[in-house]
């Protein structure tokens, strides 16, 4: 039996989330719409540079962890000073700490997406171009991550939804003008998808900065002192999975490149329509480490570990929903984005063996959240790097060669559900067992 009070509480939290996620996989699936009239070419460079931005992008991760488990914790111990303070001396960290990477993948685009996409003449070019703009925001948009943690982590979760609203109907109605050059608007092809994007960044930055006066303490940005080291300390672990999952993602998609436009294009498409079916998966897992990291801030470690659970319980029945649905538009979904017949089998194919994991993703993720929100990133993130290697990434270089001619991608998307099914038997276990000895008060 699922407690509804709980639940109630979790949703309350999700909800808005699972809005914003949902304005921003229509933005995602609306840059695919446009840049896929560019042709099959365009909509693989999308894909590739999406990739990319995993890796460079998940610096914003290293303030936004600690941020949201610290600000959480004190703020379910009665302590907002404290709260307070690591926001305030993680914000012009944040900024700080992503301006060499934002140099780096600005002037080495063209390199790394090659290493990427097997040097293909005409998708790693346009990839790069596309990159090069994107990446220029992330100092921004890690500043803007920062202050959204603090939101999520006392449960204030109806701004972040208007923030990301704004910013998404900037991007679509920017998406066309720039693409195609309509009206006055210059024609940029698949640069304009990403000047759009960068332009909705700068919108969400804003509405983020304006809605943080009503946060339950003061915002008051500082020099980087010890507030922003412990919320570094703990956001490090993410930081790394992050980064060496991206990696592991890259060599992923590398394998699927290798199997062709054809099958790079599929992917992509799958991934944007899939990026819907998750939502209520990562909207409940930021709700997990809300609650249970206020509830570890008051020390009462076995109320924390029920409320966990009982997120996790939800979160599965609504990703059972949700891969059912996913099935069961998997035939048809697809043509928005092309009608090339191969795409589409292909596109269909992906979304099937999809469908199939998403229960897994939603345990993984909702219990993932809660022994962060406990205090503890580091088991999360090793389960995760250990599961992804050995589970995906090894398999997606076998399975590929066993498959028969014009299969090879169903061989990496079996590894895809291969590694979220080990995944989530792990974390069942870990939680069931050890969550009292894994968490942490940190206030």
């Amino acid at each position: 039996m699922l407690d509804r009070r709980i639940l109630r509480r979790a949703w309350s939290i999700a909800w808005p989330l699972i809005v914003a996620e949902a304005v921003d996989s229509i933005l995602s699936v609306t840059d695919m719409f446009f840049v896929s009239r560019l042709g099959d070419e365009a909509t693989a460079a999308i894909g590739l540079a999406g990739y990319a931005s995993w890796l460079f992008f998940v610096s914003v991760q290293l303030f936004y962890m600690g941020v949201l488990v610290l600000a959480a914790q004190a703020y379910g111990a009665g302590r907002p000073e404290e709260a307070s303070r690591v926001l305030g001396e993680s914000l012009p960290s944040a900024f700080l700490t992503t301006l060499p990477i934002t140099v780096a993948g600005y002037v080495y685009s063209f390199e790394f997406l090659g290493l990427l996409g097997g040097w293909d003449p005409v998708t790693v070019p346009l990839a790069s171009d596309y990159f090069r703009v994107r990446v220029l925001a992330l100092p921004l948009v890690a500043v803007t991550m920062t202050i959204s943690a603090a939101f999520r982590a006392v449960g204030m979760t109806k701004p972040v939804m208007m923030a990301t609203v704004s910013g998404a109907a900037v991007n679509i109605v920017l998406d066309p003008l720039l693409i195609f050059g309509l009206g006055p608007f210059p024609r940029l092809g698949i640069v304009g998808a990403a000047v759009a994007s960068a332009l909705a960044f700068t919108v969400d930055f804003t509405l983020h900065a304006f809605f943080a006066r009503n946060l339950p303490f003061p915002v008051k940005v500082a020099v980087p002192g010890w507030g922003a080291l412990k919320a570094a300390r703990i956001g490090l672990p993410p930081t790394v999975e992050r980064t060496v999952f991206a990696l592991g993602n890259m060599a992923y998609i590398a394998v699927i490149s290798r199997c062709g436009k054809t099958a790079l294009a599929a992917h992509t498409i799958g991934i944007r329509i899939e990026s819907f079916a998750y939502l209520p998966a990562f909207a409940m897992s930021v709700a997990a480490s809300s609650l249970v990291g206020q509830e570890t801030g008051r020390r009462d470690i076995s109320l924390a570990k029920k409320v966990g659970w009982e997120v996790a319980k939800g979160t599965t029945i609504f990703m059972v929903l949700a891969g059912v649905l996913l099935a069961v538009l998997s035939p048809v979904a697809p043509h928005v984005f092309t009608e090339t017949p191969r795409v589409l089998w292909l596109s269909m194919v992906y979304l099937i063996l999809a469908a199939v994991s998403e229960p897994s993703l939603g345990l993984v993720m909702a219990l993932a959240g809660s022994i962060r929100g406990a205090g503890n990133t580091l088991v999360p993130t090793v389960v995760n790097l250990a599961s992804l290697y050995l589970f995906r990434v090894l398999p997606a270089f076998l399975l590929p060669r066993l498959m028969p001619p014009g299969l090879c991608a169903v061989g990496a998307w079996l590894a895809m559900d291969i590694d979220l099914f080990a995944r989530s038997a792990i974390f069942l276990v870990l939680y069931r067992r050890r969550f009292e000895k894994l968490a942490r008060v940190l206030v």
